[in-house]
């Protein structure tokens, strides 16, 4: 009986030391965000997904001028596409994008159609970083808002060339595919 006795408690205690090992868990965890259903889990979730954002003027001019320009297409809609490598922003038609290029002999304007930025995306925080543009280092922080299903662009707009500051503006695409 003193064998049987001994023999389990050396099988308990040989559980109990298995169950105290550390494992390796390199899963994910999501923020926890009830009757949501979140569809960016990972930065492979973004790939192949198109968003839009619209600039609307119509709301920020006034009735007599609003009069004025009835008629006139007063929205600007721009796009967001991500693939593998690139997070490309598109102007809309209305909006000339330019590029300032440093050709070694003096600086040079060329008119672009989209900007392209590498992309980073932390699902635990549900942000990440686009990097790029017509300046290489230029950051702007994102933040994938998992309830509106949208993304939500962060950056600073200066208002003349002296503002060193800039004020904050966020642009908030929704999802178009």
């Amino acid at each position: 009986m003193k064998k049987n006795i001994f023999a389990l408690a050396a099988a308990v205690a040989m559980l109990g030391m298995t169950a105290c090992q550390k494992e390796e868990n390199n899963d994910i965890v999501l923020p926890e965000m009830p009757g949501t259903e979140i569809l960016v889990k990972s930065a492979a979730d973004l790939i192949g997904t198109e968003w839009t954002y619209t600039l609307s003027f119509a709301d920020m001019i006034d009735e007599d001028l609003a009069e004025c320009l009835d008629g006139i297409d007063l929205d600007m809609v721009f796009g967001l596409s991500f693939d593998a490598d690139y997070a490309h922003l598109t102007f809309p038609e209305n909006v000339i994008g330019l590029n300032v290029v440093d050709d070694s002999t003096g600086y040079t304007i060329d008119e672009i159609q989209q900007m392209d930025y590498v992309y980073t995306y932390d699902p635990t925080t549900f942000s990440g970083t686009l990097t790029g543009g017509n300046l290489d280092t230029y950051q702007m922080p994102f933040t994938y808002d998992a309830a509106n299903d949208g993304i939500i662009v962060s950056l600073m707009v200066a208002s003349d060339l002296n503002d060193t500051v800039g004020t904050p503006m966020q642009l908030i695409f929704a999802r178009a595919n």
